[in-house]
This record gives C-alpha cells, sequence and structure tokens, in this order.
C-alpha cells in the first residue's frame, strides 16, 4: 500500500510530504514515525491522493487513528 506521509507544524497546516510504501497503517506509522525531524511537529499520514486522513500524531501523544 502507499501512504503520503507529512510533518507539520499543527494539524491544519499544508505542507509538502513524500509517498511511502508500506504493508498496512502500523508499518507506515513506524516509517512516518523514524523520519520526523524535528520536535513538537504533528506527522499525518493520508491516502496516496491526500483525500482521506488515516491517522496522526501530535507532540508527546501518541497515534490518534481516523
Amino acid at each position: 500500500m502507499k501512504f503520503y506521509i507529512t510533518e507539520k507544524q499543527n494539524l491544519h497546516s499544508q505542507c509538502a510530504g513524500e509517498i511511502i510504501t508500506a504493508k498496512d497503517l502500523t508499518q507506515a506509522k513506524r516509517k512516518a514515525t523514524k523520519k520526523q525531524c524535528f520536535c513538537g511537529t504533528v506527522l499525518t499520514i493520508e491516502d496516496e491522493l491526500q483525500a482521506e486522513l488515516y491517522a496522526y500524531k501530535k507532540a508527546g501523544e501518541s497515534w490518534t487513528t481516523c
């Protein structure tokens, strides 16, 4: 499966991301967490076309599945 991951300043901001390949959402969450560069940012995982939000992770919290 292909997922679109982004690292944003907050949940509602716009930011360029990248497409990753993972076997399921759990593996996509792991890959997104490993790619995080900055502290205090929000990670989001969407479908390949950015039409549906699957999960997000706010700073200091665990993943929230939508």
